[in-house]
């Protein structure tokens, strides 16, 4: 009897993309027991073992694997113009210092390598609410953002700084520009968290070897796969040097603590993780088993439309959708998951902010990041979505609280729909009843109808007479 047929393998072996020498191998073992008509029990248990350890290796791999080994770049960043580590902590320290009303840097968080993640809290300290104009009091709406997951995507820090940038300017603007009116809004209305370098020792990784390819920590673990959402599933990957490494645990990585710890002390309205690659908006979930059972997250309507309102806000449209509808590959231990599964934060989402995607003659910086002298009109094409977002959010806190204090006060139209109907009725069944009436109660007696024709004969009999 044989063990394995040799059509059986070779099917096995397309699952998978395998080098022709590790295919060759492998179907050596599987043809084995063809070729050979006799064979005793030991060498029939040591084929099935040598087989059955490739298929587990193979396995525990995914098909479109790809290394983080460096290349050589079409274009590298100048940081003349882009901000190395040391820069970004230099400028967000004197942006703290010299707003401290509005903005605090907090070092507590840091890295494997004791890096800090650059926690800054944006807000206007001395007041915690503002007043709506129906004398309602509207709580600050609290957002986390998080940037630099992924080591070699430059861009959406940039982005991050320009907004920044935007913040503190409004604060010098002559009153009423929309400079100073744009600051004023976010400092009154909302609590920033932003999480400005998640991931510090990745990013020391690429300015000190020159590799734009590598995409995770210290230890190669992609911090976006190392979330407690679906872990360990076949969106990542258990190989060391692949880089969707998810790490030896879940939250085995003390750069992913941040976000934990934050949204257990805090309770956000919504979360955004931002990257570059391609312009697409996330909305949860991105999962394996997700896809699988079709599940989605609790507030999708209202995720669906403010993406509706983000992919149009810059004069280039972003995609959206459900991640594991938008992709054609599935993945596992995501941040943004995590939020919308298990913080249950009613906003959530990864954001793309920019480029076409994978494509031919691509290496690495470039696919995610623009050339230093176009990384200006990038950011100042980017900054739009920030407002819509902040926009959107701050209304819909607005309809959160009124619907809260009072439900009635939400849907007037409901209301008012319900009283005409109840009008429409009573004029119908009153004009139903009316010919029903005896002549001395109705509202509107019969009257006698005469015609032209008998008035006429009348005063043709008068004048006769």
């Amino acid at each position: 009897m044989q063990f394995y047929h040799g059509d059986m393998c070779m099917q096995m072996c397309a699952v998978r993309n395998l080098g022709s020498k590790i295919f060759r191998n492998l179907l050596q073992i599987c043809l084995f027991p063809v070729r050979l008509k006799r064979q005793s029990v030991c060498e029939r248990k040591l084929q099935m073992n040598l087989l059955i350890t490739l298929i587990v290796v193979l396995n525990s791999q995914p098909a479109d694997a790809r290394d983080v080994k460096p290349k050589e770049e079409t274009y590298v960043p100048d940081y003349t113009i882009y901000h190395n580590v040391s820069q970004l902590q230099k400028d967000l320290a004197d942006i703290a210092q010299r707003n401290p009303n509005y903005f605090k840097l907090d070092h507590t968080y840091r890295s494997r390598l004791d890096q800090s993640q650059l926690l800054l809290r944006i807000t206007n300290f001395t007041g915690s609410r503002v007043s709506h104009n129906l004398h309602v009091h509207i709580p600050k709406v609290k957002v986390l953002l998080s940037y630099a997951e992924h080591a070699r995507e430059f861009l959406p820090v940039e982005s991050m700084l320009y907004f920044l940038h935007n913040i503190t300017g409004g604060l010098m603007a002559p009153a009423g520009s929309h400079s100073d009116l744009f600051s004023r809004f976010i400092l009154s209305n909302f609590d920033l968290f932003i999480v400005a370098m998640m991931n510090p020792d990745g990013r020391h990784h690429v300015e000190t070897t020159k590799n734009y390819c590598w995409r995770g920590t210290s230890e190669g673990v992609d911090l976006n796969r190392n979330f407690d959402w679906n872990f360990g599933g076949p969106g990542s990957s258990g190989d060391v040097n692949d880089e969707e490494y998810r790490g030896k645990k879940v939250f085995s990585e003390p750069e992913s603590h941040i976000l934990r710890e934050l949204t257990s002390k805090y309770k956000f309205d919504a979360f955004v993780s931002f990257h570059a690659g391609i312009r697409q908006i996330y909305v949860p979930f991105a999962d394996s088993k997700s896809k699988k059972i079709k599940r989605k997250p609790h507030n999708l309507d209202g995720m669906l439309d403010l993406a509706t309102i983000l992919s149009t806000a810059t004069v280039n449209h972003y995609r959206y959708g459900l991640a594991y509808n938008l992709n054609d590959y599935t993945a596992d231990g995501t941040v943004f998951d995590y939020m919308a599964g298990k913080r249950r934060i009613p906003f959530s989402f990864a954001i793309e902010l920019w480029g076409i995607g994978d494509y031919k003659g691509a290496k690495c910086f470039d696919l995610f990041n623009p050339r230093s002298k176009d990384l200006q009109v990038a950011v100042e094409e980017i900054h739009p979505l920030y407002e819509s977002l902040f926009s959107y959010l701050r209304k819909w806190k607005e309809r959160q609280v009124i619907k809260a204090l009072d439900p009635e006060l939400d849907a007037p139209s409901l209301t008012l729909g319900f009283i005409l109907l109840a009008t429409v009725i009573i004029i119908t069944i009153f004009v139903a009843i009316q010919n029903r009436l005896p002549q001395c109660l109705r509202v509107f007696p019969r009257r006698r109808v005469i015609s032209l024709k008998s008035l006429s004969s009348t005063f043709s009999m008068v004048q006769l007479r």
